[in-house]
């Protein structure tokens, strides 16, 4: 059901995915307008994981003292606020609450649109969930355009941030003051007395954790596999990422559409073997062209990832989305830090590609964890 604030939801995901993106694509940029070391660059990094992590954190009490609307229009205020900072030349305490704040509203936004589109969506929440984050997607290969452009213009590349906190605003103006229908399935966390989230919430995160880990570090260190394995340069191996963001996209729009006629347990289950297939693939080979077609086939695996894992937390939750989804989304946050850090110490020590195998096991304990602790469609306990 593509309503008015369902759309609105799916618009909310694309301004996450644009920040994110975007500040990856430009912290290089604002190193060298900035004058920065790699180390103190490093920890506008640090300020961008905090923010996440405290955000999402938090989000379960803003829902339960505010609402979820008003946590989803601080969200988008967050959002313009961390923008502007970031882009704002000012001193480097000032640039550095920009990727704070920023976050902290992204991730006020992944938890009140991932917990409203559960609770609005009934059914159709999992095929909702991965079209809003087709919409993220798509908005943060346009996020990371802007920036580029913006980079060899007149216009400079802080014009892609100033951009997406005019979107944020006019998404606010656009939704208006009725902020209650987003509130819709937070009777029972917004009681004071609410129960504690079921075991089973816990495992599904950690198996979607072990996935994230991947996507994650893929989109980090998968250039450096290219350089060895497949002879490409710098900039050409990390232009190739892309692939993985493209086989996401893909993934997700063919996805969607599966999930409304399959089990989406079923569906979770064949894109994890998906993506390790192409993962493997790609580690097994060497050359350009067959890597960027093994990271095509493992981004469209990846692709379905977060949105069925969220959903299957969510759902697991009975009747807590925001709690479920914002000790997720935490959880991912930490291993965003924890597990690129991990394979770049192996790296060092056994070589990028052998570093890489720790993928493959990450891939195994996810599909065993799919298997062990399944999620119904209705949970009763």
């Amino acid at each position: 059901m593509r309503d008015r604030t369902t759309l609105l939801a799916y618009a909310q995901l694309g301004l996450l995915g644009w920040f994110v993106y975007g500040f990856g694509a430009s912290l290089t940029l604002l190193r060298d307008d900035e004058g920065l070391t790699r180390t103190v660059a490093a920890l506008l990094g640090v300020s961008l994981a905090v923010g996440g992590t405290l955000g999402s954190l938090m989000a379960a009490n803003v829902v339960r003292r505010w609402g979820r609307g008003a946590m989803l229009r601080a969200g988008s205020t967050l959002l313009a606020i961390g923008s502007l900072l970031y882009v704002s030349d000012g001193p480097f305490a000032l640039i550095a609450m920009g990727p704070l704040l920023g976050s902290l509203g992204a991730s006020f936004c992944a938890v009140g649109v991932s917990a409203y589109l559960e609770a609005r969506q009934g059914r159709a929440a999992d095929a909702a969930l991965a079209e809003a984050n087709v919409v993220a997607s798509i908005a943060s290969l346009v996020g990371t355009f802007a920036i580029g452009v913006g980079a060899v213009t007149i216009l400079g590349w802080r014009s892609g941030m100033v951009l997406l906190a005019m979107m944020a605003i006019a998404l606010e103006l656009v939704r208006g003051r009725a902020v209650a229908p987003f509130n819709v399935g937070t009777a029972l966390e917004s009681r004071i007395d609410a129960p504690r989230l079921p075991r089973l919430v816990g495992w599904a995160i950690l198996t979607l954790v072990l996935l994230t880990s991947v996507e994650i570090t893929l989109l980090q260190w998968g250039a450096d596999l290219l350089r060895e394995r497949g002879g490409m340069g710098a900039a050409a191996a990390s232009a190739s990422i892309a692939a993985i963001v493209t086989g996401m996209i893909v993934g997700r729009i063919v996805g969607s559409r599966i999930v409304e006629y399959v089990s989406s347990e079923i569906v979770f289950g064949a894109s994890i073997l998906l993506a390790a297939a192409g993962f493997i693939f790609t580690w097994t080979v060497s050359g350009a062209p067959l890597m960027i077609t093994g990271f095509l086939i493992t981004g469209a695996g990846i692709g379905m990832h977060f949105p069925l894992g969220i959903g299957r937390a969510m759902r697991a939750s009975v009747g807590q989305p925001d709690r479920a989804a914002g000790w997720t989304s935490a959880g991912i946050g930490v291993m965003s830090g924890v597990t690129p850090f991990l394979l770049a110490g192996l790296a060092d020590s056994w070589g990028v590609r052998n570093a890489f195998a720790m993928m493959i096991l990450f891939f195994g304990a996810s599909f065993t964890l799919l298997l062990w602790k399944p999620v119904p469609v209705n949970v009763s306990v």
